[in-house]
């Protein structure tokens, strides 16, 4: 009876224990090496790194912080030498015509007219001379030909007029003359670039214009 008593009480506490259907039973932890690891590139979302865009500018435009372009340092071109070595050997031989009237001439507006074309041309000359010095320049030869030159058979003609004639012929060759430098000083304001020779240009053309018309006025008279 002992032994039987004692194989109840197996099964009873057998049945106790599995009666729970495992609900209250504590889950076995968890093996560490069964830990899923997760890697740092999947857990942490990097930021995208993105390369800026840099915009080409536009032709002619300045780039903010950059310097300007500089403009050429000289401050001349071409034109402005070619302006300036005419027009000195030009202005010499209209000084050279001027100086024969001073003696020559008869009529007193001719001598007054002379002095005034000597009194203009004589500075511009030195101006022009200071010029081409600085640039490394030289005048061109006093005989070469360009628009209102006399040719030295003219010059020596001239020498020998007097009175009258020598009026009317150094108002034609002066009219001539002042016509060429006229030409001269246009181009030089159409394609300079030099400021101050520019404005000499335009005080020439203004100048000798006005007395073109005063010696057309005189030849008028004359006939």
């Amino acid at each position: 009876m002992t032994s039987t008593l004692t194989g109840v009480l197996a099964i009873a506490l057998l049945a106790g224990c599995g009666g729970s259907d495992g609900k209250d039973a504590a889950a076995p932890p968890a093996s560490p090496s069964t830990a899923v690891s997760v890697a740092p590139s999947e857990a942490v979302t990097s930021p995208v790194q993105e390369t800026p865009v840099q915009e080409t500018p536009a032709p002619g435009a300045t780039t903010p912080g950059a310097a300007a372009p500089e403009t050429p340092a000289a401050g001349y071109n071409a034109a402005d030498v070619s302006f300036a070595r005419m027009v000195i050997p030009h202005h010499l031989q209209a000084i050279d015509m001027a100086t024969l009237a001073q003696t020559h001439a008869m009529d007193p507006w001719i001598r007054d007219l002379a002095s005034r074309v000597i009194d203009a041309q004589d500075p511009e000359i030195r101006t022009l001379k200071g010029w081409l010095d600085k640039w490394g320049e030289e005048p061109l030869p006093r005989d070469h030909r360009m628009p209102g030159m006399q040719s030295p058979a003219e010059i020596a003609a001239l020498a020998k007029a007097s009175g009258s004639a020598f009026d009317k012929m150094f108002v034609t060759m002066m009219i001539e003359h002042h016509g060429g430098a006229i030409r001269l000083a246009d181009t030089e304001q159409a394609r300079g670039v030099y400021a101050d020779a520019k404005q000499m240009a335009a005080s020439i053309s203004a100048t000798q214009a006005a007395e073109v018309k005063e010696m057309r006025s005189y030849l008028a008279k004359l006939k």
